[in-house]
């Protein structure tokens, strides 16, 4: 939201300076036709000034000609004025000023062309204003609009630094009040622990009688190596560490923070404290889908993890792939996740998938083919052959990883089991793939979950699985493509 609304004020900025240059041109046209139309106002008041200038000379002439009348005339002119001066005298004037009241003194030349030009000043003026305020009023509603669209979505910082990203989980700020205090995890249970540090999970204050609790899983990443350790105290392997951890928190912020999808878990919030960060998001109580597929969870009620039927496991397998082609397809930039594992997809209670932990996850502008990290990202046995050997990575490298996923679900096997380490093969893309082409199904279908009827379906997911895991990037199929083949097995 912040690179947009930086973005924002250059184009209304082009717009007026656009908009003054066709100012600019209309006032020099306007002039250009005001000189033309003012030199021929001129040419025609000169034109009219000779005419009347000819007219006075041939009145004058006939004036003299009357006046070589023979002389016997002039008598009888004069008696005849001389009877008529009496009466004739007084009504003489009075056809001429009849005559002169009847025809209205022509307009000034100048007085049209001046108010003809005064319109077309005017339009222009008034077109120019119009647009520049229409552009400005643009403006202003749209950061407007921005930023009540911000306060419903919840993505607006409080006075406190607290960055609330999903206002239907986390309604208010004060509900994460307790974070702020030096011991307000003390009494929350760990329900995990990773590279960057432990997630506890927690209950948000209840708003009204009667409603359901609500629970909230909180991350913590440490800002510094501990109690009494300062930046200047740390090693080069530790001071390296915190700059991953910052690098992974900053990733989260960028990606999960604004987007939305069913298949992947939002950001809830994010609380800085002086010495971690907490970053919360919603509590999903059927865990991960490692936690589900292990062999012990089939057995073990008390655990609280459930154990996955194959019908749900081919529901995972679609919701991950709707999930991966937004990233992949819909979200612009296109965003790479870089660590699909079963561990970083969680279940909800209604066993719908979310892909989670975007730490390691980079954004791909549109223009570029790939994205070259300066070290080595993810997990043993999902990372694809190409990234580990030229560190560049694309979106085909996320297909690889959920490949390995399929294989994964199909399998009931992990990469990092101690079964691959008795078979020929190193690893399990390569044993699937002779497993595959050898026709030998039955040895790579789950026992858990062979013989109940949908051994076809496991061994389609199995191949789209072979398919995914091609070592050459460009015979992989996209996200998209994956969706459509998995869907296609479902219906």
């Amino acid at each position: 939201m912040a690179s947009a609304a930086s973005r924002a004020p250059g184009k209304p900025l082009l717009v007026l300076i656009s908009l003054v240059t066709l100012l600019l041109f209309l006032l020099s046209a306007v002039e250009g036709y005001d000189g033309r139309h003012a030199a021929a106002a001129h040419s025609a008041v000169a034109r009219r000034s000779r005419l009347g200038m000819g007219m006075t000379r041939h009145t004058h002439h006939h004036r003299r000609r009357r006046t070589a009348m023979p002389h016997r005339y002039h008598l009888a002119e004069k008696q005849s004025n001389s009877t008529t001066t009496g009466g004739g005298a007084k009504n003489g004037s009075a056809p001429a000023t009849s005559g002169a009241a009847s025809s209205p003194a022509p307009a000034p030349p100048g007085k049209h062309h001046r108010s003809h030009k005064h319109r077309v000043r005017n339009w222009i003026i008034g077109f120019v204003v119009g647009s520049v305020a229409g552009v400005i009023s643009g403006l202003v509603l749209s950061v407007l609009f921005r930023l009540a669209l911000n306060c419903i979505r919840g993505r607006y910082r409080t006075r406190s630094g607290v960055t609330i990203f999903t206002p239907k989980l986390i309604r208010r700020a004060d509900h994460l009040a307790f974070l702020e205090k030096d011991d307000g995890l003390a009494s929350l249970a760990v329900i995990g622990r990773g590279g960057c540090g432990e997630v506890y999970k927690a209950q948000l204050p209840v708003d009204r009688e009667g409603e359901e609790p609500r629970y909230i899983a909180i991350k913590k990443i440490k800002k510094h190596g501990g109690a009494g350790e300062g930046p200047n105290n740390l090693s080069d392997e530790e001071s390296r560490q915190l700059d991953k951890w910052s690098r992974q928190i900053q990733s989260e912020i960028r990606t999960v923070g604004h987007i939305r999808h069913r298949n992947l878990l939002p950001l809830a919030a994010h609380v800085p404290r002086p010495d971690c960060h907490y970053l919360v998001y919603e509590y999903m109580k059927n865990g991960s889908l490692h936690q589900a597929l292990k062999p012990a969870a089939a057995g073990d009620s008390s655990s609280g993890v459930v154990a996955l039927p194959w019908p749900a496991r081919l529901r995972v397998a679609v919701g991950v792939a709707e999930g991966l082609e937004y990233l992949h397809e819909s979200h612009r930039p296109q965003i790479i996740h870089r660590d699909l594992k079963p561990a970083n997809i969680l279940l909800d209670d209604d066993l719908e998938p979310r892909i989670a932990d975007f730490g390691l996850a980079k954004a791909m502008p549109d223009q570029h083919t790939h994205v070259t990290a300066s070290n080595l990202a993810g997990t043993w046995g999902y990372i694809a052959p190409e990234y580990h050997q030229t560190l560049k990575f694309t979106a085909k490298c996320d297909v690889y990883s959920f490949g390995v996923i399929l294989a994964v679900l199909a399998t009931g096997k992990e990469p990092s089991d101690d079964f691959f380490k008795d078979v020929d093969e190193v690893g399990i893309v390569r044993w699937l793939r002779r497993v595959v082409q050898s026709g030998d199904h039955a040895e790579a279908i789950d026992p858990a979950i062979a013989g109940a009827g949908h051994d076809e379906q496991i061994v389609l997911v199995l191949r789209i699985a072979v398919f995914c895991t091609n070592d050459d990037p460009k015979e992989r199929p996209t996200a998209k493509d994956v969706r459509c083949m998995l869907s296609q097995i479902k219906n």
